[in-house]
């Protein structure tokens, strides 16, 4: 598990989040998986995800609308035969997975502090 967390800090982007497909750099950034990933960050206690978690905040922040709607959420998939699969799955519409996910990564910030 140690090591799974040391890899995915290595694939978080610039803007905080990761990727549908995390080391592929053509896929794109998905704000459900980044809120399920910081949550385990945070959910696991150690002091050095910090930076990771509020990198994803930000990021994270970054992709809710106005009326509390969480944007670029990837759809359902299923699995695909190739990663390009994953990078056409839409992001376009308002998924409750994503809503769910990002509450319980907001609700564990709020519990830090």
């Amino acid at each position: 598990m140690i090591m799974l967390k040391a890899a995915l800090k290595l694939v978080q982007t610039d803007n905080g989040l990761w990727r549908t497909v995390l080391d592929y750099e053509y896929s794109y950034e998905e704000v459900s998986a980044s809120c399920g990933i910081a949550a385990a960050m945070i959910n696991n206690d150690n002091p050095l995800h910090t930076r990771y978690v509020q990198k994803a905040l930000e990021g994270i922040l970054k992709n809710i609308s106005k009326d509390g709607r969480v944007l670029n959420v990837s759809g359902g998939t299923a699995v695909m035969k190739d990663r390009d699969g994953y990078c056409t799955i839409t992001k376009e519409w308002i998924q409750g997975w994503g809503q769910g996910l990002t509450l319980a990564f907001l609700s564990d910030v709020i519990e830090l502090e």
